[in-house]
């Protein structure tokens, strides 16, 4: 069944989009002189995001449905790259030679997160990507059952320590978003203790704006990875009910000997048939 249009324009417009902004970026780190160790840690992680979105775009080409679960992980992905980029820009743009302090780059902050805080976020959506990708492989291959093996050894791996990884974001997420409410109503309380025509109001009414603005970001990037975590839950369910299947086969017996005595047991996808127990005259 075809799939609509809007589907597939869709997710492989935010596919290119995760794509390009992840090379942009890697091509400023890469571009950097002396990079500290933060930054070459950074430059390890896009190499290794590369092949997970030039893969995915090309799936999402003919299977968009498939990958509609990853939309918002896809999405951030990208917008994550974006930030970095922007990041990086900042800390380079005062400097003639593009160098700066380790000490600098580990703290510098954009939109309140660090070099190192968007590379972890970035390694979790790229794990929920390649997940996606594992099980897409599984359901859509012919394998040998010695890649089905080797495949599900390393997707349960991965499923297990990516889980581990969103629920620390998550948990930082919820913090950002209690933060936000409690600056948010301070604001709101000041507003009201405020003369009227006080310049000050409308120092906080843009203070308002950009809290607003961190929260809407916030719950996207918590969407992002609810999203993440349910797919991670489906890749692992559909392993749960799919292994007997992909391991099981019936039990054959083989005879030997001059009069069909003895026999060894092995392991086949056949069916056994006028099986008789005892020696045959």
């Amino acid at each position: 069944m075809a799939e609509p249009i809007g589907v597939t324009a869709g997710l492989l417009g935010i596919a290119t989009f995760a794509f390009q902004t992840s090379k942009a970026v890697y091509d400023l780190v890469n571009s950097i002189q002396k990079a500290p160790q933060t930054i070459r840690d950074l430059k390890s992680e896009l190499l290794a995001l590369d092949p997970v979105l030039s893969s995915i775009r090309k799936k999402v080409t003919s299977d968009a449905l498939k990958f509609e679960d990853i939309r918002y992980p896809l999405h951030q992905c990208g917008m994550v790259c974006f930030h970095l980029r922007s990041l990086i820009q900042q800390c380079t743009t005062h400097s003639a030679d593009g160098s700066r302090s380790a000490r600098d780059w580990v703290k510098i902050q954009y939109k309140g997160k660090t070099i190192d805080g968007y590379k972890g976020q970035l390694a979790s959506y790229k794990a929920t990507i390649a997940i996606v990708l594992d099980l897409f492989t599984l359901t859509t291959s012919d394998l040998t059952a010695e890649a089905i093996d080797e495949i599900k050894r390393k997707l349960n791996d991965k499923i297990s320590q990516t889980e581990l990884d969103l629920e620390v974001h998550i948990k930082e997420i919820t913090e950002g978003l209690d933060r936000l409410a409690v600056e948010a109503s301070a604001i709101s309380h000041d507003q009201h203790t405020e003369p009227d025509g006080d310049s000050s109001l409308q120092v906080l009414e843009r203070q308002k704006r950009v809290l607003e603005e961190d929260r809407l970001a916030l719950e996207t990037e918590k969407k992002a990875i609810e999203q993440s975590q349910q797919a991670c839950t489906t890749a692992r369910k559909w392993l749960a009910e799919a292994t007997p299947q992909l391991d099981s086969g019936s039990i054959h017996v083989n005879f030997s000997g001059a009069n069909n005595s003895g026999f060894q047991l092995g392991q086949n996808t056949g069916f056994i048939s006028n099986l008789k127990w005892g020696t045959q005259p």
